[in-house]
């Protein structure tokens, strides 16, 4: 369900598509199959429940990413999401990627994650990339979104550096 017309005015800028009903890439949405297994029937699954080993097959555009003060620390990105969104190989955060219009959506998406506890696949098209993003909630079960899993799906348009 799209429902751009409810959104904030910042995320109506930066996404073409914003849903909480599923992904549209099949990596993503296989992603998010893992995710709900993981919660089962508690709000959401914590840090722990998604180890990078248990990832599988999609775990090369998957990330997860930890609150840490007023940034996000990312604590695991597979090596396609690595490499597109430019992340450090060490002591990485979301304020410290290369790729600074990827910051800024995801950035957008963590604030609405934190905001309403919900899952959400955004996808946006831009002249030098285009692409679609899932992020999803982590949390002990206090109310408070302590990380989040997510991925990323690039499709750089041709000749785009």
């Amino acid at each position: 369900m799209t429902t751009l017309a409810l959104l904030p005015e910042r995320l109506k800028q930066l996404f073409s598509r914003f849903d909480a009903a599923g992904a549209h890439e099949h990596s993503l949405e296989l992603a998010l199959d893992h995710w709900q297994v993981k919660r089962g029937d508690r709000l959401w699954p914590t840090v722990t429940d998604l180890e990078p080993a248990q990832l599988g097959p999609h775990a090369p555009h998957l990330f997860i990413f930890e609150r840490s003060d007023d940034d996000w620390r990312l604590r695991f990105a597979g090596d396609a999401a690595r490499t597109d969104l430019g992340a450090p190989t060490e002591d990485a955060t979301l304020s410290s990627l290369a790729d600074h219009h990827a910051a800024v959506r995801l950035r957008r998406l963590f604030e609405w994650v934190e905001q309403t506890g919900e899952l959400v696949s955004a996808s946006f098209v831009s002249p030098h990339q285009d692409g679609e993003f899932l992020v999803a909630p982590l949390g002990e079960g206090g109310g408070n979104v302590e990380a989040v899993f997510g991925g990323f799906v690039s499709r750089r348009p041709q000749g785009a550096d």
